[in-house]
């Protein structure tokens, strides 16, 4: 994750990075806001796992808040 958001920095200067991670994996949510991102939203029923529809959540980053985190 690190050198993704360096590489967004250092050399592709992106201003926002955005992604969209399952509402039921949090390890993976924690490392997100570890690096500056928040949630934005909810994709309510996104997706068909075991067959039940499930949420993910929207989260996003600035590059001063993914900045500081470095």
């Amino acid at each position: 994750m690190a050198a993704l958001v360096d590489v967004a920095d250092s050399w592709l200067d992106l201003k926002r990075l955005e992604l969209k991670v399952y509402v039921d994996n949090a390890p993976a949510i924690r490392l997100y806001q570890m690096f500056g991102f928040a949630v934005e939203g909810t994709y309510r029923g996104d997706a068909l796992g075991a067959g039940q529809y499930v949420d993910s959540f929207f989260l996003a980053a600035l590059r001063p808040e993914w900045s500081m985190r470095q």
